[in-house]
């Protein structure tokens, strides 16, 4: 294991940054960007293609949370490289430095997928945490195809679509998973002009909506904002990549979807509930890919507005710290961790702002004025009937509290609706093993059934 001291030179600087609701959104948003490059830059080793992050470990290894501290990050760098005029990939940092975006991409690639490199990230196996990473190093790939795929010698192509091709075959769990392979094969079919795609995960992934645009997670899985970084996020990206696949399915889904989830969204939290609470930064990635298909399903301005408090509720009050999203809601929370999630899993809450720099100058994002949100404008009470979600909002306190109208659990009682933490065994197991020794606090599965947009529920 490889691990750096912590780089927290510019934690207090981004903070005030977002605390400043003068600062335009889109300089918080290049800020935010630099700031995240230039810590990658320090943790990563190998030629970039592994990041050791400082944080608590997931269940599975210290070389695979590293490796999210790649595949999560990419994505972030190749939209701002796409963005960029030809030739110029580099990237003023924060500290008066450059850095090579283009090479760092490149070297990424390259080094990852060369089985004598040390760097390189294996061969893949059933229900391997790496399909899920593969997904976001494709997007990364297809995102500047321009600037690094089509730069690349055809064996050096030829060696990355090797490791990708990995993916086809492989078993995955039976929910939001089946849209990672999905991702690689829409882009490996993009950039080499053939390829297989698996049509049956496509289908499977439909069978999971029921209705109204939500999805289930899994045929017995939760109801929760998976919507919104999982499932409409790795679907929007399946529309970009091949906008004929099912554009009828994937953008009226998506809209139907917003029509009643813009609802959650408040100017100072969010009715969280379910897991992963350390994404939560991007909860309003649906909102600003709605906002990029039609202005008639949803007003830029209000996409703008969902995203620039997110961002200035959370980052100013502490959720960015050593050059990654927090492991909780504001400061790091050991309650709020799931087992699954490593020092970069975080990284997702990144999510929302990829979209927005993918598409805002098509949208004129950053100039258009920002729309209140419903919960700013009136008070309003209604239920998403497909999952059977009763929503309040209150427009003087500013608060939405979600309230859902059947349990998930029967055996339950005020002991059981809390957060627990790991006991004193459990944390000297885990930093003897380095693999995650902590209980399950979502929430849904003890039975609490009414969440506030105070966020209560977490202190």
């Amino acid at each position: 294991m490889v691990q750096k001291m912590p780089y927290d030179i510019h934690d207090t600087r981004l903070q005030k940054l977002f605390q400043d609701s003068q600062v335009s959104l889109q300089y918080q948003c290049d800020y935010l960007v630099r700031y995240v490059a230039e810590a990658f830059d320090h943790y990563a080793v190998w030629g970039h293609t592994h990041a050791y992050y400082p944080g608590r470990p997931s269940q599975q290894n210290a070389r695979t949370d590293a490796l999210e501290g790649v595949s999560r990050v990419l994505p972030t760098l190749a939209v701002w490289l796409r963005n960029q005029p030809a030739g110029e990939g580099r990237m003023d940092d924060l500290k008066g430095g450059t850095l090579n975006i283009t090479a760092i991409i490149t070297e990424a690639f390259l080094a990852g997928t060369d089985p004598t490199h040390p760097g390189y990230w294996g061969k893949l196996h059933d229900y391997d945490q790496r399909i899920c990473e593969s997904a976001d190093l494709a997007l990364a790939l297809w995102l500047c195809r321009e600037t690094v795929w089509e730069r690349l010698t055809s064996a050096q192509q030829q060696q990355i679509t090797c490791w990708f091709n990995q993916v086809n075959g492989l078993q995955t769990v039976d929910n939001n998973w089946h849209l990672f392979p999905l991702t690689v094969q829409f882009v490996m079919r993009a950039l080499n002009g053939s390829g297989d795609v698996s049509d049956e995960k496509y289908e499977r992934i439909k069978e999971f909506h029921v209705g109204g645009g939500w999805f289930r997670d899994g045929a017995h899985g939760n109801y929760d904002y998976y919507n919104a970084w999982g499932f409409h996020y790795s679907l929007y990206w399946l529309d970009q990549i091949n906008p004929e696949y099912d554009p009828q399915f994937i953008r009226s889904c998506m809209a139907e979807f917003v029509t009643t989830y813009r609802y959650l969204m408040t100017p100072q939290g969010i009715p969280f509930f379910g897991r992963s609470a350390c994404y939560r930064l991007a909860v309003s990635a649906p909102l600003l890919a709605v906002a990029s298909h039609s202005k008639d399903a949803l007003h830029i301005g209000e996409a703008k507005r969902a995203l620039e408090t997110t961002l200035r509720y959370f980052i100013g009050n502490g959720a960015m710290r050593f050059g990654v999203p927090t492991q909780g809601l504001f400061a790091d929370d050991e309650r709020l961790v799931d087992n699954y999630s490593g020092p970069a899993s975080s990284f997702w809450s990144l999510r929302a702002l990829n979209i927005a720099l993918y598409c805002a100058s098509d949208i004129n994002l950053w100039s258009c004025e920002s729309r209140q949100l419903p919960v700013e404008l009136q008070d309003f009470s209604f239920t998403i009937e497909p999952v059977n979600l009763f929503v309040m909002g209150t427009c003087e306190t500013k608060e939405v509290v979600a309230t859902f109208r059947s349990d998930y659990t029967q055996e339950q009682s005020p002991l059981t609706r809390g957060l627990t933490t790991p006991s004193r065994s459990a944390r000297f197991k885990e930093w003897l093993t380095g693999r995650a020794e902590r209980p399950k606090n979502n929430l849904l599965r003890k039975g609490v059934t009414s969440y506030s947009s105070k966020m209560t529920a977490f202190f």
